[in-house]
């Protein structure tokens, strides 16, 4: 899926954050569902692991937000699977579950 097919179909979350930080992460985002799933999962691994915690925050909610309100349900899938990987590899990195976004 390329990035402007991407953004058109995000939704709700690019209303909520500024326009950078969510171009940023629906680059990210939209790199993951470019590869296979296990390369997706390394690179999520990857990316949570090298960013910063309030990156991670705030990649946490745009991708929480996007698995539950893409429009195309295949895709929903793989962003809900990579939800979940996500939150397993941030628990990792911080040793805690740190809870859902707000």
């Amino acid at each position: 899926m390329d990035l402007a097919r991407f953004l058109a179909v995000a939704g709700e979350p690019l209303r909520d954050v500024s326009d950078s930080a969510v171009l940023m992460d629906a680059a990210i985002v939209s790199d993951w569902l470019s590869m296979d799933d296990v390369s997706a999962i390394c690179a999520i691994r990857a990316q949570v692991d090298s960013s910063r915690t309030p990156d991670v925050t705030r990649l946490d909610g745009f991708l929480l937000e996007t698995a539950s309100s893409h429009i195309d349900p295949e895709v929903r899938v793989r962003l809900i699977k990579f939800y979940a990987m996500f939150k397993i590899v941030e628990m990792l990195r911080y040793e805690r579950f740190r809870g859902f976004p707000a």
